[in-house]
């Protein structure tokens, strides 16, 4: 993706260390097991969806991050 080439080494540090965080907080927040988690994950593309929204989210909270893509889940129709 052109944008992930656009950050700094330090960036894509910072933003794999968002994409865990969200991750991990999905897990506890949605009640999944890892599996489910990464398949959720992985079938809506959030990990790039995480990457398209770094300029943002890096300055939010993980809290109001798992919200905004809560918010994106439920407008593809994912009940979660």
């Amino acid at each position: 993706m052109a944008e992930k080439e656009r950050l700094t080494k330090k960036q894509k540090d910072d933003l794999y260390l968002i994409q865990v965080r969200l991750f991990r907080l999905a897990q506890k927040t949605w009640n999944l097991g890892a599996e489910k988690c990464s398949e959720l994950f992985n079938k809506y593309k959030l990990y790039d969806y995480i990457q398209t929204c770094y300029g943002f989210f890096h300055i939010q909270g993980d809290e109001a991050n798992l919200e905004d893509i809560s918010e994106y889940l439920r407008h593809k129709g994912v009940a979660i």
